[in-house]
Parts: structure tokens; C-alpha cells; sequence
């Protein structure tokens, strides 16, 4: 079962905002992905955008970065700190952990379905944008829990290889 509830920064205009932007995106998202399928696309086609995706991120924000704390601070958006609620649990120079919150991704989809294996999935794909920019960094990124696999909280493990 997905439990999915903001627990910070509630009530805050700027979260709450940038929330619900995230929500919409989560929404086109959702939608681009069901056409697709409905087309009959094979899944793969969403890790396929998303880790090109990853790719851009890494080009425009990552490149060139060797040290996990130089990642770390600019990893650690507004939107990973206060919209999603999280945090690093985790550190040192081979490795980053990071648990977040809340997802609101995952709110959206928990209004357009019922279906929590197929949020799980699509949730999966999507974070293949952070295992493609972790892997232009020579690095991995592991997802120890999900949010949308009913596990109350996203864990990111980004790790030098």
C-alpha cells in the first residue's frame, strides 16, 4: 500500500506551489506514458526518453564533477529538499544516500489510478533520468526503496564506481 503524505512544509506557498507544478508534471507524465503503451509502445521506450533525459541533466549540470560533496550541493534543490522532504542519511567520499519524503509524482498518479504496480513501474522508469546522470559521472545509482512501491520513502545511493 502507498502511503504518500507530505509531512513537512505544509501550508508554505512556495512548497506548496512548486508541489503542485511537480504534480502536474507527474500528470503529463502519466498521460505520455499510458498513450504511449496504448499505441503499443513497449515500456522500454519511457527508459529510453528518460535516461536521454539523464544524459541533458548531466551535460548541463553534472559534467565535469568528480567529488560526491560538490554532487551533494547541487544535487540538493529546493525541489529535493522541501518539495520532496528530503535528505541525506548518508555520505563520504565514495558514496551518497539520500531518503525523501515525499513524492509528488506519486500524488498524481494516486489520482488517475488505482493501479499500484503499474505506478511502481512507471516510477522505476522515471528514475532512470538519475541512473543515466549518475552513470555520465562514472557512478551508480541505487534505489534501495520507493515511494511508489509502498515503502513510505524514496532511498537514492548514488556510488562511485
Amino acid at each position: 500500500m502507498i502511503v504518500n503524505e507530505p509531512k513537512k512544509y505544509i501550508g508554505d506557498y512556495g512548497v506548496d506551489s512548486v508541489r503542485a507544478a511537480y504534480e502536474n508534471r507527474g500528470k503529463w507524465y502519466y498521460y505520455l506514458v499510458k498513450e504511449g503503451l496504448d499505441q503499443g509502445l513497449p515500456l522500454e521506450f519511457v527508459r529510453d526518453a528518460m535516461r536521454e533525459a539523464g544524459k541533458f541533466q548531466y551535460e548541463t549540470r553534472f559534467k565535469g564533477m568528480t567529488e560526491i560533496d560538490e554532487f551533494a550541493g547541487e544535487f540538493m534543490t529546493y525541489g529535493v529538499e522541501k518539495v520532496n522532504e528530503g535528505e541525506i542519511v548518508e555520505k563520504d567520499e565514495n558514496h551518497l544516500k539520500i531518503d525523501l519524503g515525499y513524492c509528488p509524482l506519486v500524488k498524481a498518479w494516486q489520482g488517475l489510478t488505482d493501479d499500484e504496480e503499474y505506478m511502481s513501474r512507471i516510477c522505476d522508469c522515471c528514475m532512470d533520468m538519475d541512473r543515466a546522470m549518475a552513470e555520465g559521472l562514472g557512478w551508480t545509482m541505487d534505489l534501495e526503496h520507493t515511494i511508489a512501491a509502498g515503502d513510505g520513502k524514496c532511498t537514492m545511493c548514488f556510488r562511485k564506481k
